[in-house]
């Protein structure tokens, strides 16, 4: 894997003419004339070069040519250049750019395949939107180019998070944009890690990421639920994580790994500043202030610690939020279940209804997995050690339990796809000693399995068939338990993405959703950065190229006093 995440920089001085109808061989425009000024385009190729250089010639000899297309806001190609290898230089004049609102500049580079040119092949690419081409006045813009091949790698973006985290949430807006928020900074000696309220914006066109307006109120591990307008609901969530062994905090239960502890009472909308980095760079757009407005729901709503909250949209302008488990008033673990529908009007407002208990199931739970299908929602895990089942079926109307007791998992991660519950990891329980197995899987001499913990098996929850599928490969780790990986559901291809996580923190796995087995061999490859807790997001085909790309951000490299927070923010092809 040497290599795979070597980023070479190179930095092109573009000077784009804006003179409407002028063309590349105007006297004028060779000369500079007054119709414009530069373009720094920043090409950013992944690849095996030891080269570390900042000039066009340290990439020239991978290069065939570099082509620039402008397209206006109807799609229409308004300019278009290609550069061949032999012409190229670290300043470039372009000329006979026509006037364009809301454009596109596009930008390939063709390499090169056994040493010869491939023109036909676009080896990297990047684009910036909404820009304006105007006779006279000057357009700085900065791209970002992405490599077209970088499947089953991790590439690097050129700048990392102004604050490392984990635990925080990462959030696709209508605009391709990433906005970052929350989680955890550190985790101190004592075993306390507190929240963040800081906020900040991937630019995946430009390749800047900004610090914003902090959130209104500190909170890690929450939901975080995008907009139609382009804002963001920031719910529930956690003040502080307690990561030190509690000695059965909880009647019935067995004794913690990982103790939340203050919830986050607020739901919030954010509001990013708006235009993006280039349109701002170049004074058009509509800039908005960052604001972050706390929401008043028509009821109170019981956030509590050890609480799960799942986010259904149900259609375009309604979000069921459901509140399952955690701690009642009295500080005791709860079967309660709640229900609140979020409604989005046509004129952006946003409001929050009333609050439904839906029935109570038969146990407490305690973070359970969750997922919504056809009407009812499904609770797993988080139950109390002597526990007959592993999960629940939850309405307004009922509550029906079903699956084993061997399933009741702690601390699991979970994906809601195709109608079903999926989780990763997690602890089991052991009642002999009413304790979380942590240990590995031991094998007698001649190599067969002596106990069966299960250790780090993928489940599949079946809510209308009321079943549980347990794949018989591990997640792999260290030979312990997965807990606190980033999970992702590429619904491209139809797998899942399993991202570090305790005991296998510096490794990417893939996982395919028939068969819950990791989907080829490799199973996995080995990440620069250990990420617990880290969070990944997938930006749709169309806002850079024609294939999705997840972006995944932060992480942890151990949840205590000597771990550290990741900033590098990697991309990879899907």
């Amino acid at each position: 894997m040497k290599n795979l995440s070597w980023l070479i920089f190179v930095v092109f001085s573009l000077f784009f003419f804006a003179s409407c109808g002028g063309n590349e061989n105007d006297e004028a425009a060779k000369d500079g004339g007054n119709d414009g000024e530069n373009i720094a385009v920043s090409v950013r190729a992944a690849g095996e070069s030891e080269c570390t250089g900042m000039q066009l010639g340290c990439l020239s000899q991978q290069l065939a040519a570099i082509s620039f297309q402008i397209r206006n806001g109807n799609g229409d190609t308004v300019f278009q250049k290609s550069v061949e290898r032999k012409d190229l230089r670290n300043e470039i004049k372009l000329t006979g750019i026509k006037n364009a609102e809301n454009a596109t500049l596009i930008v390939s580079v063709f390499g090169t395949t056994n040493g010869a040119a491939d023109l036909n092949t676009v080896k990297w690419q990047g684009k910036a939107t909404g820009l304006k081409f105007e006779k006279g006045k000057t357009t700085s813009v900065s791209i970002l180019l992405y490599p077209k091949d970088i499947q089953e790698k991790e590439i690097s973006m050129p700048e990392g998070l102004k604050t490392p985290r984990f635990g925080h949430t990462s959030t696709v807006l209508a605009d391709g944009r990433v906005l970052v928020a929350g989680g955890f900074t550190v985790c101190y000696a004592n075993g306390k890690c507190p929240a963040s309220k800081t906020v900040e914006i991937i630019d995946l066109e430009s390749g800047h990421i900004e610090q914003l307006t902090d959130m209104a109120e500190e909170r890690a591990l929450h939901t975080a639920v995008p907009l139609n307008d382009g804002s963001v609901l920031f719910i529930g969530g956690i003040h502080t994580l307690d990561t030190n062994w509690q000695e059965a905090p909880f009647e019935g239960y067995p004794l913690m790994r990982y103790t939340p502890s203050t919830a986050s009472v607020k739901i919030e909308r954010y509001m990013p500043g708006y235009p993006k980095y280039n349109m701002k760079a170049n004074g058009f757009g509509t800039p908005i202030s960052n604001i972050s407005e706390p929401m008043t729901p028509d009821s109170e709503i019981p956030f509590s610690t050890f609480q799960s909250i799942l986010a259904e949209r149900i259609s375009d302008s309604r979000i069921d939020l459901f509140l399952v488990g955690g701690l009642d008033e009295n500080g005791a673990p709860s079967g309660k279940s709640y229900r609140v529908t979020i409604t989005e009007s046509d004129d952006g407002q946003v409001s929050i209804g009333e609050l439904t208990e839906l029935a109570e199931s038969s146990e407490p739970m305690l973070l359970p997995a969750l997922a919504y299908s056809n009407g009812s929602l499904i609770a797993a895990g988080g139950r109390p050690t002597a526990s007959e089942y592993a999960a629940s079926i939850i309405s307004e109307s009922g509550s029906e339990d079903f699956g084993s007791s061997a399933d009741n998992i702690f601390f699991m991660q979970s994906i809601e796809a195709n109608g079903n519950l999926y989780t990763f990891g997690g602890y089991e329980v052991d009642k002999d000693t009413n304790s979380l197995i942590v240990s590995k899987t031991k094998y007698d001499s001649d190599g067969n399995e002596t106990q069966e913990t299960r250790l780090n098996r993928n489940r599949k929850w079946n809510i209308s068939g009321k079943s549980v599928s347990a794949a018989k490969d591990l997640l792999r780790s260290y030979d312990a338990n997965v807990i606190f990986p980033g999970t992702i559901h590429d619904q491209k291809n139809n797998r899942f993405i399993v991202i570090g996580g305790t005991n296998a923190a510096n490794i990417y796995q893939v996982i395919n959703t028939d068969s819950l087995v990791p989907y080829k061999e490799p199973t996995s490859h080995v990440m620069s950065d250990k990420r617990i807790m880290p969070s990944a997001a997938i930006v749709p085909a169309g806002v850079i190229g024609d294939t999705p790309i997840i972006v995944i951000t932060g992480g942890s490299s151990a949840l205590d006093d000597k771990g550290s927070a990741a900033s590098t923010v990697k991309i990879n092809n899907l």
